[in-house]
């Protein structure tokens, strides 16, 4: 890398922090507006101008993936890059591929949150909503027709023009009227059993984060394709949007790849660039996990970590430990961070010296201390 290259802001070295890579920004290319304008339907969400949902964005990450062979590294993948804009103002993407379990939200929400902390922001919210996977849109698509039917006397000839053009046009004109809203069906209603099952997982991983999080059946997005879960993290004294996330699995193959793979992101509207860093957090630790509870108590551990700068690897997307172990063996770091079901219980986390295989179990509220006195 050049030397300017090596300069990162404070939102990719936070997002490093939870694994996720810098990488150059990807440049939109006509070929990138060509391969998904299809995908454009009319009526997206907008923040400082900017669609919140925006197919072209993502089919230049998607080109970038392809060209620089992206699919032969290790997955699941976590890259990140800061939006071309102006050196005081930038906005942020951090990418996820190859993890379809609701972690994978999880784990974009955390990254977003901490770096919109550190912008300053002091009361935010989480807004959640599933449209789930195409068995589930189909089925809410024919739920909205027919709930357009019922009211097509109460909206007048321009309005039915717009939703007959697009069903989703419905759930913008709907929302303005209380008595109407309360009627309209949600998206989550209709999803099928596996995309309840996704949007229950996440839901789970979000209160392990100890959030505030609400649901918002109007978030449903770009129904060409957006999937599954979308969020939105909303100042509750600005009432700004400050970043929104959501699943964009099935532009894999429309984009020229073999197989779908899964695919989430979030875009970060963090503002105001405060600090340029030379180098990314260098972790002496690697958090192991072992079942679903060490799971759910993995990002609140890696937050507390970060706030008393303590940088550690982690490999959330594999649950069998002899991957996870066979990584840290890799990275060569000095010592392990191994959390189990009991561990989990307990809220405590063993350390093991990778060399000598010693090791201490240490309530969570002593980790940070405990850590900073090993020798290394």
């Amino acid at each position: 890398m050049s030397k300017k290259e090596r300069e990162y802001d404070k939102a990719l070295w936070i997002g490093a922090h939870f694994g996720f890579t810098p990488i150059d920004a990807p440049k939109v290319k006509e070929v990138d507006k060509l391969a998904v304008a299809d995908c454009d339907d009319g009526s997206a969400l907008t923040q400082r101008g900017k669609k919140l949902f925006d197919p072209v964005e993502k089919a230049a990450f998607l080109r970038v993936y392809l060209e620089k062979d992206f699919a032969s590294l290790p997955h699941p993948l976590s890259v990140s890059y800061k939006h071309d804009g102006s050196k005081k103002l930038s906005d942020y993407s951090f990418e996820l591929a190859g993890l379809p379990s609701g972690t994978a939200e999880a784990l974009l929400i955390r990254t977003a949150l901490s770096v919109l902390i550190e912008e300053g922001h002091k009361n935010m919210v989480v807004e959640l909503n599933s449209i789930g996977d195409k068995e589930s849109l189909t089925a809410y698509e024919r739920e909205l027709h027919n709930y357009a039917r019922k009211i097509a006397g109460e909206l007048d000839v321009d309005l039915r023009k717009k939703i007959k053009k697009n069903i989703f046009e419905l759930i913008s004109i709907v929302s303005e009227s209380e008595s109407l809203r309360e009627k309209m069906p949600s998206s989550i209603g209709s999803l099928s059993p596996a995309s309840r099952a996704q949007f229950k997982e996440v839901i789970e991983h979000i209160d392990a984060l100890g959030v505030e999080f609400r649901l918002l059946p109007t978030l449903v997005g770009n129904k060409y394709f957006c999937s599954e879960t979308l969020f939105a993290i909303r100042d509750t004294d600005t009432d700004d949007i400050c970043a929104v996330g959501y699943r964009y699995s099935r532009l894999s193959k429309k984009l020229g790849l073999k197989k779908e793979v899964p695919l989430a992101g979030v875009t970060v509207f963090a503002g105001v660039v405060k600090k340029i860093y030379k180098d990314l957090p260098k972790p002496k630790f690697y958090l192991v996990q072992l079942g679903q509870d060490a799971k759910m108590k993995a990002l609140p551990l890696i937050e507390l970590l970060r706030n008393h700068r303590v940088p550690i690897h982690h490999s959330l997307g594999h649950s069998k430990i002899t991957s996870q172990l066979g990584t840290a063996e890799d990275l060569r770091v000095p010592y392990l961070m191994i959390v189990g079901q009991k561990e989990a219980i307990e809220d405590s986390v063993t350390i093991r010296n990778a060399s000598t295989r010693a090791q201490d179990t240490i309530p969570i509220r002593d980790l940070p201390q405990y850590l900073k006195k090993l020798p290394f």
